[in-house]
């Protein structure tokens, strides 16, 4: 099983990277990386759905139509799949911690400005620029990535993936009672739900700059010394890195074999990731692998459903089941909450099945834990594969957004329409083929 409590962390002495995770722990660079790449996703969804919780005192208050209000969350996660294509190739060029920053503040902008919609036109544009912060999903992958050995990535990014959605269900608990609270201050009820929307917005600023002074973009520390021995980089607390004498001796016994380690790829050996400068033929590369193509399907039915229930969830128990607003996000942000366990579920096991049978293992739990998979697709263009499955989660939630909308007067025969094709997409995994393993093998000789 995964190490959760490991102390002191095991550190590969070849990649540089942990074998284990500390919870516990927020010592640079491996646990602070860790923590804030989570933390900072959270407060990222806290904003991108800060307006869902609160939709129906905005309705009312911009006379917004059903299909206004479609259209509205369609645009917010419309807007997040052309910038999650062009943050991976970002995150491979300039490092995670500064796109996480970069994201962060640029999105509470429009958050912050939400407030000042007076019509459905200014508030669906506004929702439009809201997205770019939903692709924060990309540098808090990549992130952990780097500092993760292939044993426990799996783990480490569904942790990171899973307690960072939980923001969605963060935010329904938050938004109502922040709401009620400026309006039993005696704020009226147009200004209540301008006010409040300040609130995630502050918190997208302050976290984002917590991850550009506290935290570190890989083992070596700053991302312009990557790749460097831990011998060359002093700019991190390097201690942490080698517990004892013998395993820095094992190190530098190993530090020849480093580059065939690199360049080897088996079933129980994932690649350091190298990489290389950002260009558009890293997508046309990503693109011509049928099992990314696979994965952007199969994460489009898992975290795009999820998108696109976490926008309706709430207003559906407010509307369908004549609940007040602060009990009907309540009730919504069970949903989002779940991922404090569902999410890593399916990174445990994947880390579980990858040390009894390889990279077969990760397959078989494909279903539940897409980006376990990932960073053995093709190491080298690790951030634009991640952009790509990503925005095919932002696919996949656009769509699902769709069909809510074209059922906006039947919701329940929605999610059973969502639960067909989710099952149906499954059945991808066998398809699946990664340095020639699959899932279901006929003859291997």
């Amino acid at each position: 099983m995964v190490k959760l409590l490991a102390n002191p962390l095991p550190i590969d002495p070849v990649t540089q990277k942990a074998d284990a995770i500390n919870i516990f722990s927020v010592q640079r660079p491996y646990m602070r990386a860790f923590h804030l790449s989570w933390f900072s996703f959270l407060t990222a969804f806290t904003g991108w759905f800060a307006i869902a919780p609160i939709m129906p005192a905005i309705k009312k208050d911009l006379n917004l139509t059903p299909s206004q209000v479609g259209d509205s969350n369609l645009t917010s996660i419309a807007s997040t799949i052309i910038f999650r294509v062009i943050i991976g190739p970002l995150c491979d060029r300039f490092g995670p911690k500064r796109v996480m920053t970069v994201l962060l503040a640029a999105g509470a902008i429009p958050v912050g400005l939400s407030g000042l919609a007076n019509n459905a036109s200014e508030f669906i544009t506004l929702r439009f620029f809201i997205g770019i912060i939903g692709a924060t999903f990309v540098p808090c992958q990549f992130w952990t990535t780097q500092m993760f050995s292939s044993s426990v990535v799996g783990s480490a990014n569904a942790l990171v993936g899973g307690w960072g959605n939980m923001g969605a269900g963060v935010t329904y608990v938050i938004m109502p009672f922040v709401l009620e609270g400026i309006l039993s201050s005696g704020v009226s009820d147009h200004n209540a739900w301008r006010i409040a929307l300040v609130v995630p917005a502050g918190l997208c600023l302050v976290v984002g700059l917590m991850c550009l002074l506290l935290s570190d973009d890989c083992p070596q520390g700053d991302w312009s010394r990557r790749g460097l021995s831990i011998e060359q980089s002093t700019d991190v607390e390097a201690h942490e890195v080698f517990h004892d004498v013998s395993e820095k001796k094992n190190a530098n016994k190993v530090e020849k074999k480093e580059n065939d380690a690199e360049s080897t790829y088996s079933d129980t050996n994932a690649p350091a990731q190298k990489s290389t400068r950002p260009t558009i033929g890293m997508f046309f590369l990503a693109l011509k692998n049928p099992n990314v193509i696979i994965m952007m399907f199969m994460y489009a039915c898992s975290f795009g459903i999820e998108l696109a229930v976490d926008n309706v969830i709430g207003y559906f128990f407010y509307e369908h089941f004549n609940l007040s607003l602060k009990m009907a996000s309540l009730i919504g942000s069970l949903f989002g909450l779940m991922n404090l366990f569902s999410r890593a579920t399916g990174g445990f096991l994947s880390d579980y099945f990858y040390k009894r049978s390889g990279i077969r293992g990760r397959l078989l739990a494909c279903c539940g834990s897409v980006f376990g998979i990932v960073p053995f697709v093709d190491p080298t263009i690790v951030g634009a594969i991640s952009g790509l499955v990503g925005a095919g989660g932002n696919i996949g939630g656009l769509i699902f957004t769709g069909v809510f909308k074209a059922y906006a007067h039947d919701t329940p025969a929605a999610f059973l329409v969502l639960g067909g094709v989710t099952m149906c997409v499954s059945l991808m995994t066998f398809l699946i083929k990664i340095d020639g393993r699959m899932l279901l093998e006929i003859r291997r000789k």
